[in-house]
């Protein structure tokens, strides 16, 4: 029977409108984008956080995914995009799978993002402002 190698978790951006920007964290790269498709910003001064900050996020993850056995049974291996907009009061909404991978695993995910407490807003010019944040997770099995 194959055991499940790792899931890797990254916060990616969909969204092509405004500037992207990169931070690196233990290995991951967290890309992040405005969601308001009207504003024009040079620069952002901080990036929506975690509460807590990415190593508690990716914590928070892996406490509340868990690869689902039939899953593992069917060898069902991938990526699942998930996304939801972090409002500038912090509150997580719109969330939603982007692209999923089978239904087992699509209810996991989906469970986990409406447990998704609030996040700290990103940062413009001093005002909070409305970020939307990807993330895709995979799921790899190991022989």
């Amino acid at each position: 029977m194959k055991r499940i190698l790792t899931i890797l978790i990254f916060v990616n951006c969909l969204t092509s409108y405004g500037q992207i920007d990169t931070l690196k964290f233990k290995g991951f790269d967290f890309v992040f984008t405005p969601s308001d498709t009207t504003l024009n910003c040079v620069g952002i001064d901080k990036f929506p956080e975690y509460k807590g900050g990415f190593e508690e996020l990716v914590k928070f993850i892996g406490k509340n995914i868990k690869y689902p056995e039939k899953a593992i049974n069917d060898g069902i291996q991938g990526r699942v995009f998930l996304t939801f907009i972090v409002k500038s009061t912090g509150q997580v909404v719109d969330r939603e799978i982007k692209k999923g991978l089978s239904l087992e695993i699509d209810l996991e995910c989906k469970q986990m993002l409406n447990k998704m407490p609030d996040w700290n807003p990103a940062i413009i010019d001093n005002k909070p402002i409305d970020y939307r944040v990807t993330f895709p997770i995979t799921f790899k099995l190991r022989d």
